[in-house]
């Protein structure tokens, strides 16, 4: 199984499954992420590795 990233701070995310659906939470920013926004390992090297990639400090 793959392994996806919160695209708000780049934590790993934790695979919530239930009653036949998947959500996917971040433990660090405490907020449930869309399946729409997660993001791949390979997405998220690339994210950080974009010249205007910014790091997120807000907590």
């Amino acid at each position: 199984m793959e392994d996806y990233y919160c695209p708000d701070c780049g934590d790993k995310l934790e695979r919530i499954s239930g009653c036949g659906t998947v959500g996917y939470m971040c433990d660090t920013c405490k907020h449930l992420v869309s399946k729409s926004k997660i993001l791949t390992k390979q997405e998220l090297e690339a994210l950080k590795e974009s010249p205007d990639h910014k790091e997120n400090g807000s907590n």
